[in-house]
């Protein structure tokens, strides 16, 4: 019996995050482009792809080749926008892995820029209170650290507690 693409997809992507959480970038990045292989035959706009070459672009990062995960990410980035225009969570995310990846470059300012931006149109496409916008802003807390913005660090994760705390598992303990 064939193997639906779709399961054959996630069983790619599920076995290049194993093999990238031991290390082992090699099979990790074997898994990660028959990911991207197999999603490329998926409609298009279809965000499977955008997630195969983020995680794609994660091990060649881990590996230090910058170039090759930057023409990943901006690969990513440009179908999301194509296919969900630049207002749109996708676009938030694929913005903040690049700012990630200039920021372990050191390019600070071109990080931060892409990080302001993601907040922002996270904020408004999925709301300022939710889960993910936690995760979000810790990052660009990190971001803002590391260029020595202290005061506006702790003002963002000063947010992304505020959000952990009034997120679904405080209404249960209420």
């Amino acid at each position: 019996m064939p193997v639906d693409k779709r399961e054959l997809w996630q069983m790619y992507v599920t076995s290049g995050k194993q093999f990238l959480r031991l290390r082992n970038y090699r099979e990790a990045q074997r898994m990660f482009e028959a990911a991207v292989q197999t999603a490329e035959a998926f409609a298009p706009g279809d965000p499977r792809l955008g997630v195969a070459l983020n995680n794609l672009a994660r091990v060649h990062q881990a590996r230090r080749r910058y170039d090759k995960a930057e023409a990943l990410l901006r690969r990513a980035l440009e179908g999301g926008v194509e296919a969900h225009g630049q207002d749109h969570p996708d676009t938030a995310v694929n913005l903040a892995n690049l700012a990630g990846l200039y920021q372990a470059q050191q390019q600070y300012d071109e990080a931060e820029r892409l990080m302001r931006q993601a907040v922002e149109i996270f904020g408004r496409t999925m709301g300022e209170e939710h889960p993910n916008m936690a995760r979000l802003l810790e990052a660009y807390a990190s971001l803002l650290g590391k260029m020595g913005r202290d005061d506006e660090a702790a003002d963002a994760r000063t947010r992304a507690d505020g959000i952990r705390q009034r997120g679904p598992d405080a209404d249960a303990s209420a």
